[in-house]
């Protein structure tokens, strides 16, 4: 159980590191004039995957963190890069 809120703790870490260094870029984006309206989109993008993939990744009560579907769906670097159209719309 400790390994699995340790596991969790440290996901949790580094999606707030990265939502951190997303939101950066996105004011940066916005603060210069000659990024086009598609940069700024995909920013946007970026921040919404981010939302999804923290919210979704909840503690299950079965087995461990790397059962939640969540987690074989969204969290796998593969999914990034395959499954970008399957993150659920807010």
């Amino acid at each position: 159980m400790d390994k699995i809120i340790k596991t969790l703790q440290e996901g949790h870490a580094q999606l707030s590191q990265a939502s951190e260094e997303t939101n950066k870029r996105l004011n940066q984006a916005f603060e210069e004039k000659h990024h086009s309206k598609r940069d700024r989109d995909c920013l946007d993008k970026d921040i919404k995957k981010l939302f999804n993939v923290y919210h979704n990744m909840k503690p299950q009560p079965k087995g461990h963190v790397m059962d939640n579907p969540y987690y074989q769906e969204y969290i796998k670097p593969d999914a990034f890069l395959e499954n970008e159209e399957s993150y659920p719309s807010q």
